[in-house]
């Protein structure tokens, strides 16, 4: 028994509730265990038979919810503590040996006296009380809505933009764009095709910037308060919201509160007074002697700024006059605008008290506002509950475009690797993550697959997974488009219109409504299945998917072998919901089917 693979501790995802009742309990082995139970009860249930000797009331049950990462099981089961508290120890088995997991180690069966001995002998662990204001909790819209993500320059040309006289023709779907390259996009014609989003089946818009800057994707921000002018007004920006909310669905603005534009008031200010400025401390700087104009200061160690980029100098948000400040002005869109959500850029730069201040904050406007942080790796300390309801799901991205892109790697892989994503945080967490395959940072999914096929694969696989699932704009037709800034490209209106992406419409719809009509598609109860011809490098996913309530179950079976196979027809009878590549259970490479099993 592998001993040092062995890991619990009573807190984080290990142990937490996942509503007022009921505990989450899991534990990590490495593969050599074949099964593990949990012995638990009340710390302060106990009987006493005899007269003398009290004995801890406790049963036993089998941790039954196994999922396989690359290196470990994780085994779980949820309890429900008559009186909100619970104490705990593991027993592990591995063939005939047996032993007993404390928070003090792991040890040997036959080192008790009796099983009483155990309370007496080691540490048990204990989750001391199940407090309703600390249960990690989410808007409950988010887990079912389906964003769309808008980079308002490129999306659509609305009437009466600003100096039409200086626009460049709009972009052709072919055509590579730079950063700076203007060609009109408004919030006007985000309103013009809100018909348009809502036929497509969204519930949710996801805009990058709108406020005053000086580029075309505005993350050099110039003024927090006002709408850019390019994009139109504050009349346009409620009326957006307005006619979004009329249409069914929820709006979230980008907050770009990680570092300002170089012309934002306050590094103005410093910028004319130095160390004397009333804002000095509202950036972190090392060396007030810098140009006043952007050279290489920030990259030689004179203040700090993004990416060592000086027009992007740093907001010190340690400061409380600058967590002040950002909170009155995301007060100000929710009051002004009425939107529903904020996505914070760069969000694990920021610090974390402005994150906390910011999220109660929110939710004394809106008990149902959602905040999604821009963060690409591991994020559980912004997590626990009173900082953002969820992050962008990057992981889960890398793990569906790697293994489509890397003809090595397995079914049995991607299965490690998707587990590994759903286990990262709380229960409730993942089912709010923001999943979604390409954005304004990342290379278009159909150009980084390199196959419209491939591309149209992994987005049915993507909507198989639990989540908040957002599509990048241009997408639902596989907008092609590079390394930012050329995924920024513009949408192909005049071609849509004239019927040159139908099918990819017609299937991005089908996703859609099969992702919001059958709620086993939302489910965390997801299962890898093998059947007998399963070979150790096949690349054939087959997943069950079941609706907790309903007890209904869907089959999916993704082909990215590279050949194309039939499949068992004994053991998927079931309504055929949506397939691409495929005639019955036939499908061809790259291909898959979606079951409603019988």
């Amino acid at each position: 028994m592998d001993f040092s693979a062995i890991a619990h501790h009573a807190y984080d995802t290990f142990c937490y509730p996942i509503n007022q009742d009921e505990l989450k309990i899991t534990i990590q082995t490495a593969k050599d265990i074949d099964s593990v139970s949990l012995v638990w009860g009340d710390p302060f249930m106990a009987e006493c038979a005899d007269g003398k000797n009290w004995t801890w009331k406790r049963e036993a049950i089998p941790l039954l919810d196994r999922k396989e990462t690359q290196a470990h099981f994780l085994w779980s089961a949820v309890v429900k503590p008559p009186f909100k508290r619970c104490k705990y120890y593991f027993e592990v088995k591995s063939g005939e040996e047996r032993k007993f997991f404390f928070e003090d180690g792991l040890f040997d069966s036959k080192d008790f006296k009796s099983d009483e001995s155990i309370l007496d002998e080691h540490v048990l662990f204990i989750f001391p009380w199940i407090n309703s204001c600390d249960v990690c909790s989410h808007p409950s819209w988010a887990e079912r809505t389906v964003w769309y993500q808008i980079f308002p320059a490129r999306f659509c040309h609305g009437e009466n933009p600003a100096d039409p006289h200086t626009l460049l023709p709009w972009g052709k779907p072919g055509h590579t764009v730079k950063n700076n390259e203007r060609y009109g996009g408004n919030l006007r014609g985000i309103i013009d095709k809100l018909d348009y989003l809502q036929d497509l089946g969204i519930t949710g818009l996801y805009l990058n910037p709108v406020n005053l800057s000086h580029s075309q994707h505005k993350y050099d921000t110039t003024d927090y308060l006002q709408i850019d002018p390019e994009f139109g007004t504050r009349e346009d920006m409620t009326e957006l919201v307005q006619k979004a909310h009329a249409h069914g669905m929820r709006v979230m603005l980008d907050g770009v509160f990680n570092h300002s534009g170089w012309d934002f008031f306050a590094w103005q200010d410093v910028l004319k007074n130095r160390e004397n400025s009333e804002y000095a401390s509202w950036y972190i700087i090392n060396d007030f002697n810098f140009a006043d104009h952007p050279t290489d200061a920030a990259a030689n160690g004179k203040f700090f700024s993004f990416a060592l980029t000086d027009s992007m100098p740093k907001l010190n948000t340690n400061n409380p006059q600058v967590r002040s400040y950002i909170i009155d002005v995301c007060t100000h869109w929710v009051k002004e605008y009425d939107i529903d959500a904020l996505r914070l850029d760069v969000a694990n730069e920021i610090s974390h008290q402005l994150c906390t201040e910011l999220h109660y904050a929110m939710r004394a406007l809106k008990d149902d506002f959602f905040i999604v942080g821009e963060i690409w790796n591991h994020a559980m300390p912004w997590l626990r509950g009173n900082q953002f309801d969820s992050v962008i799901n990057y992981p889960l991205r890398n793990a569906i475009l790697g293994f489509a892109l890397d003809k090595t790697l397995t079914a049995k892989s991607l299965e490690h690797q998707i587990n590994q994503c759903l286990t990262m945080y709380y229960e409730q967490t993942e089912k709010v993550l923001l999943n979604q395959l390409d954005s304004h940072d990342t290379p278009r999914l159909v150009t980084k697959s390199q196959s419209r096929d491939s591309a149209m694969l992994q987005l049915a696989l993507l909507f198989l997974i639990p989540g908040s699932t957002c599509i990048y704009y241009g997408t639902e037709v596989l907008l092609e488009g590079g390394q930012d800034p050329d995924c920024r490209r513009c949408m192909p209106w005049k071609e849509m219109d004239a019927g040159d992406y139908k099918t990819e419409l017609g299937f991005m719809k089908n996703l859609i409504r099969l992702r919001k009509t059958n709620p086993a598609l939302r489910s965390m109860d997801i299962h890898f299945v093998y059947d007998e011809s399963f070979k150790e490098d096949s690349r054939i996913l087959r997943i069950i998917k079941t609706d907790p309530e309903s007890g209904k179950k869907i089959f999916a079976a993704f082909n990215f072998s590279g050949e194309d196979i039939t499949l068992d027809s004994d053991k998927t009878n079931g309504r055929l919901l949506l397939s691409h590549h495929a005639e019955g259970l036939n499908l061809r490479s790259l291909g898959f089917v979606f079951l409603e099993l019988e």
